[in-house]
């Protein structure tokens, strides 16, 4: 008898998308899957790749995030599940009527829908590539290799792909880099990738470390995974990325301050548009200047130094 995955199925609004995700991962989530009607347009009409949502989601505020257990939660930590995707509303995130659905899946069809919803993706001059394709890279091209859904980060979500984006305009060469709440690893990879001589990718999240580690062993890159945060980590950075939410990129702010080097940058991603001004304001507070910002669909991502490059 094939082995059974439970299916927890999460209906919440857009703002605490990353939020959401983050908690079901924190409750031992083997893959997610998240069905964004706004993602599905932005990603047909940018060439992100092919992502079609296979469940249709009615109103345009809201996402589903798909989150599969190897081990079945149980009533209470499902409950606890409802109470920590409650409280996202007492950190400034609009949550909507959140509902929550279970059910069980097969093994066998649980793996074969990361290939159906996941294909190389093409971000600038990055290559995101799926383990079960087969691509041959053009000579100026930078490919990721990447088992997307094991861990929070695909390449595939606006606020990675804004990251992507800047890290590519930016000289890596010879530089030292921090990935905040790194996740998959994709984008400590692509810094590795990129030309950056040391790279450290840290999470809260236990999973992800696991994760990220195995990543960047498959694409036999010198990088440093780390259980913990920012203030975990000792010495100096030329660049800090943080692609997590707003009000966690301000808890950030002060340690950024002391562990970024002069002339060095801060990548700010994850950020919903209504949150945007805040951050920045804050940012401005604590002697950043804003060298340049992204916007795609409602989120936003800023890149700070803390002296004019």
């Amino acid at each position: 008898m094939p082995r059974q995955w439970q299916e927890v199925k999460v209906k919440i609004h857009r703002e605490s998308q990353e939020a959401a995700a983050e908690i079901l991962t924190n409750l031992g989530a083997g893959g997610l899957v998240i069905d964004d009607p706004n993602l599905f347009a932005e990603a047909k009409a940018n060439n992100w790749g092919d992502y079609f949502p296979d469940t249709p989601v009615e109103n345009d505020d809201y996402i589903v995030i798909k989150a599969f257990y190897s081990e079945h939660l149980s009533q209470d930590e499902l409950q606890a599940l409802t109470e920590r995707l409650t409280k996202l509303k007492s950190f400034g995130l609009e949550t909507g009527v959140i509902k929550i659905e279970t059910s069980s899946v097969d093994e066998e069809k649980w793996a074969t829908a990361w290939k159906e919803h996941y294909h190389t993706e093409h971000i600038g001059n990055i290559v995101i590539q799926p383990s079960w394709e087969s691509y041959d890279p053009l000579d100026n091209e930078v490919v990721v290799k990447l088992d997307p859904g094991m861990a929070f980060g695909t390449g595939g979500h606006p606020t990675t792909c804004m990251v992507l984006e800047q890290l590519q305009n930016i000289d890596l060469k010879g530089k030292v880099v921090w990935d905040i709440g790194t996740g998959s690893g994709i984008l400590a990879i692509a810094a590795a990738k990129l030309g950056a001589s040391t790279v450290i990718g840290v999470d809260t999240d236990k999973v992800a470390v696991e994760v990220a580690d195995e990543n960047c062993r498959f694409n036999e890159v010198d990088v440093t995974i780390k259980h913990g945060s920012l203030d975990s980590l000792s010495g100096k950075a030329d660049i800090i990325i943080a692609n997590i939410i707003a009000d966690v990129i301000l808890s950030l702010l002060p340690d950024v301050v002391t562990k970024l080097k002069e002339n060095g940058l801060f990548i700010a991603s994850g950020i919903i548009d209504e949150r945007a001004k805040e951050v920045l304001e804050k940012a401005g507070e604590y002697g950043f200047n804003l060298q340049f910002e992204d916007r795609e669909a409602e989120w936003v991502a800023f890149c700070f130094s803390l002296k004019e490059v």
